[in-house]
């Protein structure tokens, strides 16, 4: 009779592991299929947004190529620079989007419901989203600490060479150029073949005693990458020239009259120049905070930089959970619905970070503080909705 006992429990024990057995690998096949569900929305909306915030800077440079003979490989390096910043703008946006969609569309097919009568809740949905929104995370800040530096650095360095080649590169048409200290340059009509200029405006305030206001009907602009400067052959205009003190004035007319503008001055200063704050690493910009006086905007500006670093990353893994519930709720039908609701979510954020930052310029709020207002925004919608959808049967 024992032995029955105990052949008995030796049963209800092996049913019991095997029970547990199927119900672990049951969610293990759910969190695959799930992630399988999340990772190409993700890697569709990231490819998508970074194109698309790429190939308009893509066109600027393709301008270079046409009019100043700029070599293809350094348009498509400094092209390759711009993507990291460039990614971790768009990773948030396809972090959320990738969960949404992915939630919206088991919703609309009805597996959610499918796995509820199974006897799955919504908590054991969550392992893989929080698996994939903090991948997301950890992304994110790898770029923000370690790619970002060093490809805005890298892109400094080589747009220096490229200027230095092409001194004229900064000079286009129907604006006032004012990139050259102590000079403005307005054309109404610059050829993109011989860089010959109609319209002619010129306000040179070189020299400290007088200022000299040009005027020509046509010129020409030429560079010597060798003696860094442009020359700027004018003709048919009129010169004014008028002392500082304004005691005197002279007017003189020509036909020929050539301008030459030396930028070795500028160039040098631009070659030693000390890092911006983009170029910092997390290292450099607390060192740099600790030589600034708080309260100053040199600091608000650094101490913004460094806590975006963190907090932006830490959006990708609120804006990865956040999709969840959106996309289970019961308004959420189709991927265009998905698309459309995501992107009103990162506009809403991104305007919130834009004021939060603009409050922390000026310290109305504490420039630590204002980088993070937005995800303390992100973390509350996400908990409300987070019990919402679980309390929803």
């Amino acid at each position: 009779m024992l032995e029955c006992i105990n052949c008995q429990s030796r049963e209800c024990t092996q049913q019991t592991i095997i029970g547990r057995n199927k119900a672990i690998s049951m969610i293990k096949i759910i969190n695959i299929y799930i992630l399988r569900e999340i990772i190409p929305n993700f890697v569709t909306s990231l490819i998508v947004f970074t194109f698309l915030v790429l190939v308009g800077r893509i066109l600027r440079l393709t301008e270079w190529i046409v009019n100043h003979e700029v070599h293809l490989s350094q348009v498509l390096l400094i092209a390759l620079y711009q993507i990291p910043y460039v990614l971790f703008f768009t990773l948030p946006m396809a972090t959320l989007l990738a969960s949404l969609i992915a939630f919206s569309r088991l919703s609309e097919d009805n597996e959610i419901i499918a796995l509820k009568s199974s006897g799955v809740s919504f908590y054991q949905l969550l392992p893989p989203v929080v698996t994939f929104s903090v991948a997301s995370y950890l992304f994110a800040s790898f770029i923000a600490i370690y790619l970002i530096p060093i490809s805005k650095y890298s892109s400094s360095r080589l747009l220096f060479e490229v200027a230095r080649a092409n001194t004229n590169i900064g000079i286009k048409q129907g604006v006032f150029n004012d990139n050259i200290p102590n000079i403005v340059l307005y054309a109404n009509h610059i050829s993109a073949h011989d860089q010959t200029m109609e319209g002619v405006f010129i306000f040179d305030e070189r020299d400290p005693s007088l200022s000299n206001t040009i005027i020509a009907q046509r010129g020409r602009i030429s560079s010597n990458p060798e003696q860094m400067s442009i020359n700027l052959h004018l003709t048919d205009g009129s010169s004014f020239m008028v002392s500082k003190d304004l005691d005197s004035s002279k007017k003189l007319r020509f036909t020929s009259y050539d301008l030459r503008i030396e930028l070795e001055d500028i160039m040098s200063k631009f070659s030693s120049r000390k890092k911006s704050r983009k170029e910092m690493f997390v290292s450099e910009l607390r060192r740099h905070l600790k030589k600034t006086k708080k309260g100053t905007a040199k600091h608000n500006r650094l101490a913004m930089e460094l806590q975006r670093k963190f907090s932006i990353p830490f959006a990708c893994l609120l804006l990865g959970l956040i999709g969840l519930p959106l996309g289970l709720m019961r308004m959420a039908k189709g991927r265009s619905w998905g698309i459309a609701l995501g992107i009103t979510i990162f506009m809403i954020y991104y305007i919130l970070l834009s004021a939060a930052e603009s409050l922390g310029k000026t310290s109305i709020i504490n420039p630590v503080l204002a980088m993070w207002v937005p995800n303390m925004v992100l973390v509350a919608t996400t908990f409300i909705l987070l019990r919402r959808i679980a309390q929803d049967k």
